[in-house]
């Protein structure tokens, strides 16, 4: 070793860089951190609903409705009028298929 010059091996870390990536990193926690707090802030405070608001709205008499509704499901099963005048009948459901079935095979 005479007249050689000791060198180090040059050192494999860039602090610079690391240092500068730990910044921002920090800085944009912090700025997400303060935006989640100020938007936690307005939705607690924002203005409760009433209760009472979306409540739907009782019927006062739901026997007589129920039954209302039942005689009307009896009555789709059977043959009647729904408005004379107009020419307008309520037939069951099956016979009105097989009359649809028979004028779809007539027409060309």
């Amino acid at each position: 070793m005479d007249g050689d010059a000791v060198t180090h091996e040059p050192q494999g870390l860039a602090t610079r860089r690391l240092a500068s990536l730990a910044a921002l990193l920090a800085g944009s926690t912090m700025v997400v951190l303060v935006a989640c707090f100020f938007l936690w802030r307005g939705w607690v405070t924002a203005p409760v609903p009433s209760p009472r608001a979306g409540e739907p709205k009782l019927q006062p008499e739901p026997r007589r409705d129920m039954e209302m509704f039942r005689r009307r499901q009896r009555n789709a099963n059977e043959w009647g009028w729904v408005d004379r005048e107009r020419g307008v009948a309520r037939i069951p459901v099956e016979r009105a298929m097989r009359l649809m079935a028979k004028e779809g095979d007539r027409k060309p």
